[in-house]
């Protein structure tokens, strides 16, 4: 049944969905996401202001090398943090350091990243995290309090910044742990807005069987007891009864056509667009109608005459235009023998029963009888069903062009 195969493919595609989240959104994080903010953080950058020097940190001697250079260290031949002099500015407390030419400046690191200990340099005791010479925007009341606690300092205009940011020790699987969550939650909302765009295409592609007009309508409506059994047989009694009637008897969805030309193959021993044409011929001008002894049989032949023509545009073998030339020639040829939607729905049914029964009755063939009975009724409660436009409509076809039967 197409619309259990339909929800199975749905469902399919909304657990592979959920499966490659996690692959997807792990990629994505560590990818082109942390590549991004790896740029815009700075973090590509061969010394991160304060990150671990390396020997090769280009070592800064006098406040010229630091304005001079990008980044830099600072290091001494010994150090004690507690005979350091400091202060207090804010909220961040400063460092005095004094280079060979006597020339003082503030700095500023993060004394919990232990780098006390760790230098590049054989024999230096002390190297400061990267650093870079940054302009200090003091106001003239903090300037007043340097001048008179740090007179030393050789300059306010700058001070040494050697603190690190949430990025600086930030590493890509660090990066990836803290932050893929929100990649997972971006590619499961594209996903599913992917699948749910899909799910409703695969709807759009189905309300191409639809017909568009009265005209379509009614050209359908000739076939229609036995459309919407192909119907409930495909997509189930629920859809059939909330849905329009389609051309063919059944919505464009996935396996449709396929389900439709093995259909066609093993009832009608047609497999092309010939066949169905040379069938209709033969069931709406040819023996077959005209060997025709009742109104039943002269239905049975013209119904499923336009039944044939509607599955060969479902499965792809003609356009729309040709459909309804086609079909318009039929349906001249049915109103030239019944004169109303009841005759030829009676007629139908007649010729459908006395086929069924042909081979017996039993409680199978007679339930199907039933069944086609039950159908016609319910189209013909139905207020977007065919029944309720005029048995007459004029179908536009030209008359030279329509050849009767004898």
């Amino acid at each position: 049944m197409l619309m259990k195969r339909l929800k199975t493919i749905h469902t399919f595609t909304l657990i592979l969905c959920l499966i490659l989240v996690i692959p997807i959104g792990r990629w994505l994080a560590g990818g082109p996401v942390w590549e991004a903010v790896s740029e815009q953080k700075g973090l590509n950058e061969p010394f991160p202001v304060g990150s671990m020097a390396t020997k090769d940190t280009p070592v800064a001697h006098s406040i010229q090398d630091m304005e001079t250079t990008e980044r830099f260290v600072l290091y001494e031949l010994e150090y004690s943090e507690e005979g350091r002099d400091g202060f207090r500015l804010s909220d961040t407390y400063y460092f005095l350091y004094e280079f060979d030419s006597g020339e003082v400046v503030a700095f500023c690191y993060d004394t919990d990243v232990d780098t006390d200990q760790y230098s590049p340099w054989e024999g230096v005791f002390w190297c400061s995290p990267v650093a870079t010479w940054r302009p200090w925007n003091l106001s003239d009341q903090e300037k007043a309090i340097l001048s008179n606690e740090v007179p030393q300092l050789t300059t306010m205009d700058f001070y040494v910044d050697m603190m690190p940011n949430q990025w600086t020790f930030m590493t890509q699987e660090d990066f990836v742990d803290q932050y893929g969550i929100y990649c997972y939650l971006a590619v499961f909302v594209i996903l599913m807005v992917l699948w749910a765009i899909g799910k409703k295409i695969t709807w759009i592609l189905a309300e191409d069987t639809k017909p568009k007009n009265d005209l379509e309508l009614w050209l359908t409506g000739t076939y229609a007891i036995w459309g919407q059994f192909y119907t409930i047989l495909e997509m189930g009694l629920p859809y059939a009864k909330t849905h329009s009637i389609h051309i063919g008897g059944c919505p464009r969805v996935v396996g449709a056509r396929k389900s439709m030309k093995d259909t066609l193959k093993d009832s009608w021993d047609i497999t092309d667009y010939n066949g169905i044409l040379e069938t209709v011929e033969y069931m709406s001008r040819g023996p077959g109608l005209l060997n025709c002894t009742s109104q039943g049989g002269v239905a049975w032949e013209l119904c499923r005459s336009m039944q044939l023509l509607g599955c060969a545009y479902l499965v792809g073998w003609c356009d729309r235009k040709e459909l309804i030339r086609r079909s318009c020639e039929v349906g001249v040829i049915m109103q030239r023998y019944f004169s109303s939607w009841e005759e030829l729905c009676q007629g139908f049914l007649d010729g459908y029963s006395a086929w069924r029964l042909s081979g017996g009755k039993n409680s199978n063939s007679l339930a199907a009888v039933q069944q086609r009975a039950n159908i016609y009724w319910d189209l013909r409660a139905r207020s977007d069903g065919p029944y309720r436009l005029p048995w007459n409509m004029k179908l536009p076809v030209q008359e030279e062009d329509v050849i009767y039967p004898c």
